[in-house]
């Protein structure tokens, strides 16, 4: 990431750059694997997390990212 953009990055969010990366480092996704498919799932976004993406007017992340459904053949 360049500097100019973390420059505005911390501006608009109010905080340091180290700050808000530790904050977002701590979002980790999981996937959670059974015989009948996956999901890739992260934590629930603490309130630290939600305050750095509504200043720089960017959505929540999706909590839910993947889904896969596995389908067994009969015959």
């Amino acid at each position: 990431m360049y500097l100019r953009e973390t420059q505005l990055i911390e501006c608009a969010a109010g905080n340091t750059w180290r700050n808000i990366r530790h904050e977002l480092d701590q979002m980790q996704l999981v996937t959670l694997a059974t015989a009948e498919g996956q999901a890739a799932q992260r934590p629930a976004t603490t309130a630290d997390q939600k305050a750095i993406p509504s200043p720089l007017k960017l959505p929540e992340l999706t909590r839910f990212l993947d889904f896969t459904i596995e389908t067994g053949t009969t015959g």
